[in-house]
This record gives C-alpha cells, sequence and structure tokens, in this order.
C-alpha cells in the first residue's frame, strides 16, 4: 500500500486533479471515486475531502479542464487564408482528433452524470461560448441570414461532427474490412459535405 503523503502537503489540490484527469483520461469516469482518488494522490480521503466536496466536484473540474482545452486547441484557432468550406472544415476536423484522441473526457463533457439529467451550469456556460463562436463564423460568409437560421445551421454542423466522432468512438463506424476506407476518410468525407452544407455550397 503506497505510503500517505502529509495531509497540508504543497499543491494537494492540484495534485488531487492531476490524479483524477488522468484516471479519466485512462479509465473514464465511471469508476473514479473520493476513495480511489485519495489513494492515487496517496493522501487519506479526508485529505481528499478538504479540496474537492465530492465525486462530482472532481468531476466537474476535469470536464472543465477539457471544455478549456477544447477552446484552446480547437475553436480559438482560425485560418483566415482558408475558403469558407475548408476553415469550417478544419475546426470540425480539429474536434474529431480531439474527440478521438480523448474518448472517455468527451465522454465525460458531454453524456454523463454532469449533462443528465440537467447539464451542469458550468457545463452550459462552454457549451453556449462553443455555440456562440460556431455561430460568429458561419456569420463570417452568411451575414444575412436570421439569428435563428445561424443557430441552426451550426446547431446541424454540430450533430454532424459530434454523431460521427460519437459512432467511431463507440465503435458503430469501423474501417471497411475490404481495406477500400479507412476512419480517415469516413472523416473526411462526412466533414466535407457537413461544412459544403453549413454555408450552402
Amino acid at each position: 500500500m503506497a505510503e500517505k503523503k502529509p495531509y497540508h502537503r504543497e499543491n494537494l489540490k492540484r495534485d488531487l486533479f492531476e490524479a483524477g484527469r488522468d484516471f479519466v483520461q485512462k479509465h473514464g469516469h465511471h469508476e473514479l471515486s473520493m476513495r480511489t482518488l485519495a489513494q492515487l494522490a496517496s493522501v487519506s480521503p479526508g485529505a481528499a475531502y478538504h479540496h474537492f466536496a465530492d465525486r462530482r466536484a472532481i468531476l466537474l473540474a476535469v470536464a472543465i479542464d477539457g471544455f478549456e482545452r477544447l477552446l484552446n486547441q480547437v475553436i480559438e484557432p482560425q485560418e483566415t487564408e482558408l475558403s469558407p468550406v475548408e476553415m469550417i472544415k478544419a475546426g470540425a476536423s480539429r474536434f474529431v482528433r480531439f474527440a478521438l484522441e480523448n474518448p472517455y473526457l468527451i465522454e465525460l463533457m458531454y453524456e454523463s452524470e454532469l449533462t443528465r439529467p440537467q447539464i451542469d451550469p458550468a457545463l452550459h456556460h462552454y457549451q453556449e461560448i462553443s455555440h456562440a463562436k460556431g455561430v460568429a463564423v458561419i456569420r463570417q460568409f452568411l451575414p444575412d441570414i436570421s439569428d435563428k437560421e445561424a443557430d441552426l445551421r451550426n446547431i446541424t454542423l454540430w450533430t454532424s461532427i459530434y454523431g460521427l466522432v460519437s459512432m467511431i468512438n463507440k465503435g458503430i463506424i469501423r474501417p471497411f474490412e475490404n481495406g477500400k476506407a479507412t476512419i480517415d476518410d469516413i472523416s473526411d468525407w462526412v466533414l466535407e459535405r457537413a461544412a459544403r452544407s453549413t454555408i450552402g455550397d
């Protein structure tokens, strides 16, 4: 059994967070308990509860960190020299890559106890930011459409993107056994057509 480290050690909250984040990345969120978190950080359960009130609190911290990374790595970068279709497809491709590299994290962020039966307000805030940025990109190319149409176009695009990664991560979409279409081929095809549909090309 790992030796317990000091209760008041420096940066314990950070250590607990990183332990929780690493566990979710490798194993998913379902089996993470406060006792497991404490064991991973080599402290007592009481020390873990001192920094995170309960299991939901650590999961929420990990999910928020995921959204921050998503915004910085996926949504913020914009290649202004690209055509409208290429720009939208590039952003969608970054999300797909992030989601396929972090399947357990994506599940926590979008399909977990933090989002059902009602989404946590903190996560709703990040989803609203993501939606607003998507709408802003669409409006660069379609400035005269109504607010409702801009929302609907972005939601339609999001449905294609998230549906794609969800089915890949769950094994519903797989490479063709005859080798004629890889996951990259499928993703490229879907995202190209989703981007074209979004701006009416």
